[in-house]
């Protein structure tokens, strides 16, 4: 005779075990991915809105805006005067480093105003003088090779003055996570981070970007610093901080981010790139890039997320759905604050499938016997 309880454990173990491998194999799909990175996102916003973390306010933006456009009647290709004379000013001020996320020259401008290669050498000559430079090294879209940058310029600043400006994105466009160095044949080549953590700090690994920490970026406007009557104006401003040179205009080398920390601005998703770099660089100073969870503890919480299938009662089943949906949102936000980075996607679907499955009616057997038909004549 059938045990039919034994019948009710075994279905209940083998649901259990499908549900698991559905999850599993869910959590490798791009869906799950996608959700992921939402998820992460929505975390970052919640963490900076209630537990900021801390970091030190010591980066500083000098941004070439509107106000800067407007005040300089020549092109931005031919600014060599304006930009040597700013690097000058930036540098007697005594900033701790100075980044430059702006392109350099490809070829010499003298032969269309005398004494522009000049101004803009004598400008960077000061901000290597001072100490830690790094300027930006464009990477062509087009070639995926390094642009050229005029050669008394890149003796200047050599190899161990340039980092590359490109930021990591994800497959939705958002950049959410950094790199130290970029793969190349030869081994690889800082990023512009990268580079200017690894003189300013001795810990620099790659991995996500902490939106959460610190104050929002101040800016101090290009124009600013060309119109300061004297070194102690900008000495309150920039002495041993660290000075990132970059565009902060609303419509030039923007990127997608989780939020936007441009203290300036209200745009929430869209943030100037060299923003992205301040705090890149803010993170990776601090060693405090969250590490991702490994393989083996995603597996455990989808299988975890199992357990309302062993629950008889529907009802019971799909409240400890509910309650494990919110527990894990809250310890994946806790651990995240902590440091540690778990993806949730998976396992929240699985609890999702075992909170409903019980509701999913089951279909009625059709009868053994199939009734005889009168037909009218």
């Amino acid at each position: 005779m059938t045990d039919p309880a034994g019948g009710r454990a075994s279905l209940a173990m083998f649901a259990v075990v499908a549900l698991a491998l559905a999850g599993f194999a869910f959590s490798l799909t791009p869906a799950a991915t996608a959700l992921d990175n939402r998820l992460l996102d929505l975390e970052w916003r919640v963490l900076r809105a209630q537990f900021p973390a801390p970091a030190p306010d010591d980066i500083v933006i000098v941004g070439i805006d509107r106000a800067t456009i407007e005040s300089i009647p020549a092109p931005p290709g031919l600014w060599h005067e304006q930009l040597g004379e700013a690097l000058t000013r930036i540098a007697a001020a005594r900033p701790r480093a100075i980044g430059f996320d702006y392109p350099l020259p490809e070829r010499s401008y003298e032969s269309i105003h005398p004494g522009l290669d000049r101004a803009l050498f004598r400008g960077i000559a000061a901000a290597v003088a001072n100490g830690i430079f790094v300027a930006t090294l464009e990477i062509d879209p087009a070639t995926r090779s390094a642009r050229r940058i005029h050669t008394p310029f890149l003796a200047l600043l050599a190899d161990t003055r340039l980092g590359i400006g490109l930021s990591s994105r994800d497959d939705d466009g958002v950049t959410r996570r950094f790199s130290i160095l970029i793969p190349t044949e030869d081994g690889g080549f800082p990023t512009l981070a990268g580079r200017m953590c690894r003189a300013l700090s001795a810990r620099c690994n790659d991995g996500l970007i902490d939106y959460s920490r610190g104050p929002a970026f101040r800016k101090v406007s290009l124009r600013d610093v060309l119109a300061a009557p004297n070194v102690e104006t900008l000495a309150a401003l920039f002495r041993d901080r660290i000075v990132l040179v970059g565009n902060t205009q609303q419509y030039v080398d923007r990127l997608r981010v989780p939020l936007n920390l441009a203290g300036w601005e209200t745009a929430a998703h869209d943030s100037p790139g060299v923003v992205v770099h301040a705090q890149t660089l803010r993170t990776a100073m601090l060693g405090a890039a969250p590490r991702e969870a490994s393989r083996p503890l995603a597996i455990l919480l989808t299988l975890a997320a199992c357990l309302p299938l062993a629950i008889r009662r529907r009802t019971l089943a799909l409240a400890a759905a509910v309650l494990g949906m919110g527990a894990f949102m809250a310890a994946a936000l806790a651990v995240l604050h902590a440091g540690l980075y778990v993806p949730i996607a998976a396992p929240l679907a699985t609890l999702a499938v075992a909170g409903l499955l019980p509701f999913v009616r089951r279909v009625k057997k059709l009868p053994s016997t199939v009734p005889n038909i009168q037909h009218s004549p």
